[in-house]
């Protein structure tokens, strides 16, 4: 660059001025004056008019912020000696009351045998590029505390050598190791061996395919630090750069466990509800069946068939208002049935333990047969008089094969037996418990009608708890 310097002390240039764009001008300090010497741009970037002052060193360090001024006064006094070349940045008031970042280099040293006390360099407005590095260190930092902050975690990857380049602080809690740890290994193979094996296959095929330029969603599994393994949902996605190629792949690693557990336990729940459906339907159409063939008239099968649906719908709503793996319990179903058909308590004596759980597919059936044994009780047996009795006993205990089952006891006790009128087609009750129990159930059935009423002994297995 050619410069032509006024060494008048005028302050401003004459001739031929200097070439230079806006952000920057050449200057000469005439060290024993204190004058400086440059160009139009130069006041410009100072915010003055051309030739509008005569600059100097004073005029000019003054407008330097205070914290900078001292590597100004450093850099002046570097370009006295041998060795000039050197930059500072600082920030600089204009006289509006705004503040510049410029960068002031001094380039070599002038020597002159009549005047050898002068300094050139140049002066940048570098403002709109410190701008742009806050603007990109803020992003950086929004970027970083957000990282931070997510409860998923976040990583960046080289898409050529899938070396990871960024990754959050909650891999740590994630995946039980220090992110330290993984950031100073960050290769594939160090990532991929806290994957199971079986599953790393997923992982390297969905990498690869992110590379192609898809977006991919791979669930694996991981095995801990502590060895717990725990289900991982990775979204990869391609980074590009502004030519469009695939230069990172980005991804966000969710703890996917719960959501993985809750799938699960929702189709065992569904494939439980088709199961019941099914068997519900099986027992309604049965009962249908049998109520209509025990029936003489059109009024007695609907109390009886009525009757016998509501003892079904009972269980399930027994069923529907249990917590997650609870069991409806015998004492609660015989206390249900009781309620139901109004019996007098002062006629009933209740022996067992509370709390015996009972399977989900021994209910309707098991109900079932409660129910006519109450029916009968209320119609024809103990209770249908107040002089009647009805005992209901019952415990756990281990037959001679080792089966946990429980053990109910029905005994009534009457002056006289009402018995059913002849020629009815009854005996539904008997019959779904002397053969539909112990077929559908594996229970052992007894049932004795006798001149003071029911006796009726029925054993369910029960789950080996």
């Amino acid at each position: 660059m050619t410069v032509s310097v006024d060494t008048s002390g005028e302050g401003r240039t004459r001739g031929t001025r200097v070439a230079a764009p806006a952000h920057l001008a050449g200057w000469v300090w005439h060290v024993a004056s204190d004058a400086i010497t440059w160009s139009d741009a130069g006041f410009d970037i100072n915010g003055y008019q051309p030739s509008a002052i005569a600059p100097d060193m004073q005029g000019f360090l003054s407008r330097v912020h205070e914290q900078d001024r001292e590597r100004i006064h450093a850099l002046l006094a570097l370009a006295d000696g041998e060795r000039g070349d050197s930059t500072c940045q600082f920030r600089y008031w204009l006289p509006d009351g705004q503040q510049r970042h410029l960068l002031l280099k001094t380039l070599f040293r002038l020597r002159d045998a009549s005047d050898p006390g002068k300094v050139a360099g140049t002066l940048h407005d570098v403002t709109g590029h410190v701008d742009v590095e806050r603007e990109l260190h803020e992003s950086m930092a929004r970027f970083a505390q957000f990282g931070e902050a997510a409860s998923d975690v976040l990583w960046i990857r080289n898409a050529q050598t899938f070396r990871l380049e960024y990754l959050s602080q909650a891999f740590d809690r994630l995946y039980g190791c220090d992110r330290g740890t993984m950031l100073a290994n960050p290769t594939l193979e160090k990532w991929t061996s806290l994957i199971l094996r079986e599953d790393r296959h997923r992982v390297r095929e969905a990498l690869e395919r992110v590379r192609a330029g898809e977006r991919v969603v791979v669930e694996y599994r991981i095995r801990r630090g502590d060895g717990t393994i725990r289900w991982m949902r990775n979204t990869k996605f391609p980074l590009l750069d502004c030519e469009g190629r695939v230069v990172r792949i980005g991804g966000i690693g969710h703890d996917a466990t719960e959501e993985k557990e809750a799938s699960g336990r929702a189709q065992v729940l569904m494939a439980e509800l088709q199961h019941r459906t099914r068997n519900l339907m099986a027992v309604v159409r049965a009962v249908a069946d049998r109520t209509l063939d025990e029936c003489t008239s059109l009024v007695e099968f609907r109390d009886s068939y009525r009757s016998r649906i509501t003892a079904i719908a009972r269980v399930h709503t027994l069923l529907s208002n249990l917590d997650e793996g609870r069991t409806v319990t015998f004492d609660r179903l015989l206390l249900e049935e009781l309620q139901a058909h109004g019996a007098d308590r002062a006629q009933v004596v209740l022996d067992g333990p509370g709390g015996v759980g009972l399977e989900s597919a021994t209910l309707q059936t098991l109900a079932l047969a409660l129910h006519e044994l109450m029916t009968n009780a209320t119609k024809y047996g103990a209770l249908a008089a107040g002089s009647g009795r009805l005992a209901v006993r019952w415990r756990r205990y281990r037959r001679e094969d080792g089966m946990p089952v429980l053990k109910v006891e029905w005994s009534e006790a009457c002056a006289g037996v009402v018995r059913p009128e002849p020629g009815r087609k009854g005996g539904y009750g008997r019959e779904l418990i002397e053969r539909a129990l112990p077929y559908q159930l594996k229970a052992r059935t007894s049932y004795e009608l006798t001149d003071h009423g029911v006796e009726c002994v029925i054993e369910v297995p029960l789950h080996n708890r």
